[in-house]
């Protein structure tokens, strides 16, 4: 694990916290986790310090207590690994990962104002579709997608077209679109808490988020989505082919 920032605007328990959920992933259900002491020498911090690390880990239910035998691990968490090189829904990442995906749509709506759109939306003719899409594995939520499209799409799309449909293969099916490529943009950021409301973690958790906007052949948007993904889950890869590098 790595050692925590001195000077990082984020608490030293919020990094412990950080590292110490990271490092979950190589061990396995009922695993014992190294002690308070343990903790508190290798961070170099005040058991204080180590404590509030764990128990924000035991709220977003990754570690249960025992009485006199310690802190383990109470359950095994997905690794998904999502390529960003290629043009493919995302609930097929979790296919390729042997992993078994259950979605619930959590909102679905309308958007007009430029206060409640993205900037990169902001010259979209109005008003544009919006809805939320939440990504449950081993019972674990881990990622929630916020879907946009365009209203010469959204105008013919319905609750139970989204529910039953991933994106990509509505637009294909429905409307004989085929995606021709997208671009990506990656980063670190806080979520907003009915975010991390969905996703079981505390509102101060930053979590990876991907914004992926879909373009056909002409360079016509179909769709911007940002995902919002447990960073203690999602793993992203590039393959850089002869020539790109």
């Amino acid at each position: 694990m790595e050692s925590l920032e001195r000077e990082s605007v984020r608490s030293l328990y919020e990094q412990a916290a950080d590292r110490l959920r990271a490092h979950l992933m190589g061990m396995s259900p009922g695993e014992r986790i190294p002690t308070e002491a343990e903790l508190t020498r290798f961070f170099q911090v005040g058991r204080s310090t180590i404590r509030k690390a764990l128990q924000r880990l035991v709220e977003e239910g990754l570690l249960v207590r025992s009485p006199g035998k310690g802190t383990f691990i109470a359950r095994a968490v997905p690794c998904i690994i999502h390529s960003i090189d290629r043009v493919s829904a995302f609930m097929d990442t979790s296919r390729r990962n042997s992993e078994d995906v259950q979605t619930r749509m959590i909102d679905f709506g309308w958007l007009g104002g430029d206060a409640s759109l993205p900037e990169k939306l902001r010259g979209w003719p109005r008003p544009i579709l919006r809805f939320d899409r939440l990504y449950v594995s081993r019972g674990l939520p881990h990622a929630v997608a916020r879907v946009c499209l365009p209203f010469t799409i959204g105008r013919h799309i319905s609750s139970a077209d989204v529910e039953s449909t991933p994106v990509y293969r509505m637009l294909r099916e429905k409307f004989g679109q085929e995606p021709a490529g997208s671009e990506f943009l990656v980063s670190c950021e806080q979520a907003p808490k009915n975010i991390s409301d969905l996703l079981e973690l505390s509102p101060s958790t930053s979590l990876l988020v991907l914004e992926r906007i879909t373009r056909d052949a002409t360079g016509n948007p179909l769709e911007f989505t940002t995902h919002f993904l447990r960073p203690d889950i999602y793993r992203l890869s590039v393959n850089l082919r002869e020539g790109e590098v």
